[in-house]
């Protein structure tokens, strides 16, 4: 597929150049007659520069739809390169950069309202953001618990697969900035899906 697209590609511009090269000897064959017919001989006073004008000019009025259609190939050409180029790139960053993603609906991300005014109280770990202990109605403990915007957990470090339910988190303790571990971004499970 890709070969006969590149010899698609050779072939147009082969012909594009042809297409250059016969506008110009049909503007030198038409123009010369004609003023041939109705002006005279090259030796005539202003005959060449009267020919020179006319070729050139029609030339150019020929090359006009010829250079929007090259502009138009050589402007997709890129496009189709650039979208080659960043799917290529994006494939190699997805396999040096694992991420870990679930989609857990938005719905069942946001914590209970008493929890956002506890957060609204407490300061962010980084901007808009929330590194918490979640404690859950049976009684665990779930430590590194990223919270957004003070009400939606949007990741939890350390899981492959989320393996408990956020509305049943009763309370949140702020992660102690100077005993946090050492954090690898692939062991991070992102809840919103993004990268699944």
């Amino acid at each position: 597929m890709e070969k006969q697209k590149d010899r698609s590609t050779v072939l147009w511009w082969i012909g594009w150049i042809l297409l250059t090269i016969a506008s110009f000897f049909v503007s030198c064959w038409f123009w010369t007659r004609v003023i041939a017919e109705h002006v005279g001989t090259m030796q005539k006073s202003g005959t060449p520069i009267l020919w020179v004008t006319a070729v050139f000019g029609s030339w150019m009025v020929l090359l006009v739809p010829l250079i929007i259609v090259m502009y138009s190939k050589v402007d997709k050409a890129y496009e189709n390169a650039r979208i080659s180029r960043e799917t290529m790139q994006f494939k190699q960053a997805r396999g040096t950069f694992k991420i870990r993603s679930q989609f857990i609906e938005p719905s069942e991300r946001r914590l209970e309202k008493s929890l956002v005014r506890k957060l609204k109280k407490t300061p962010e770990t980084i901007r808009r953001g929330h590194l918490v202990t979640a404690i859950l109605k049976d009684g665990r403990r779930i430590e590194n618990v990223f919270i957004l915007n003070k009400k939606e957990v949007l990741g939890v470090y350390g899981m492959e697969t989320l393996n408990f339910d956020i509305r049943r988190i009763v309370d949140v303790e702020a992660a102690d900035p100077g005993h946090l571990p050492h954090f690898n971004a692939e062991e991070w499970l992102r809840l919103d899906g993004v990268g699944a």
